[in-house]
């Protein structure tokens, strides 16, 4: 059956160093294709206590170079292609990733292919068709990406401010998994989503389904929950506020 996991659901350094959350990224088990997404802090302890090493990871994406998006990056480039004994796999990241660094230089020959992004550049990893966004306006290099799969359109809107441009990046998805940090957003320097900004992307994009992750203490002390349950009611689609290792069956 096809799902993604949600490793973890905050990049809040107060929510994660007090454990209320944990941050890490998404692994996308779609079409017979595994990719790890945004691997951020502790998801390659979660993703080897939930799947072992039983699996065969088919690519990692990073969509920019903070460390609760790209912390874990390199272990995952050694797990996938078992320390660079076996070259396989294809990495996807922003050339900051590598200009800087992030990327260790002494694993570039490990994979079969790392590429960087560029703005809606079309990616395959084995069967599924990755798209990425305009740049999103976080303060570092920044992508969303949309997925094509065989049964539907996927969107995962990562880390930006609101513009309204954003939204052209993300038509006819069927599905949205949005980072939303605030519920009301306040604060005129912020680089996140907040849920007037979903409700932009719902009224337009008109998705099926929407998750919203990725919370700081604004929105948790809202209650994500109850604002998803609002939503749904409000526009008539099923939106789901995330859990740390919830399954999004697909």
């Amino acid at each position: 059956m096809d799902y993604i996991h949600f490793f973890g659901t905050t990049g809040n350094k107060d929510i994660i160093f007090k454990n209320i959350r944990s941050a890490g990224g998404l692994y996308i088990n779609i079409d017979d294709t595994h990719i790890v997404f945004d691997p951020g802090i502790n998801t390659f302890y979660k993703y080897i206590h939930t799947y072992g090493n039983k699996e065969t990871i088919n690519g990692i994406i990073v969509s920019h170079v903070h460390i609760d998006h790209a912390n874990d990056l390199n272990i995952f480039i050694e797990l996938m292609t078992n320390g660079g004994r076996e070259k396989r796999g294809s990495v996807i990241v922003p050339k900051q990733a590598i200009d800087n660094k992030i990327l260790q230089p002494y694993l570039e020959n490990f994979p079969e292919k790392i590429e960087t992004i560029e703005a809606n550049r079309t990616y395959k990893i084995k069967n599924l068709e990755i798209t990425a966004s305009i740049p999103h306006d976080h303060g570092v290099e920044c992508y969303g990406f949309t997925i094509k799969t065989s049964k539907n359109k996927i969107g995962i809107v990562t880390d930006t401010k609101y513009f309204s441009e954003l939204l052209n990046s993300y038509k006819d998805c069927d599905i949205l998994i949005m980072n939303v940090a605030y519920h009301i957003n306040n604060k005129e320097k912020a680089k996140h989503l907040d849920i007037p900004a979903v409700e932009e992307f719902i009224k337009i994009i008109q998705p099926t389904k929407l998750v919203i992750t990725h919370f700081n203490r604004h929105i948790l002390s809202e209650n994500p929950t109850e604002i998803a349950k609002e939503l749904s009611k409000k526009y008539n689609i099923e939106v789901i506020a995330a859990e740390d290792d919830m399954d999004l069956y697909l």
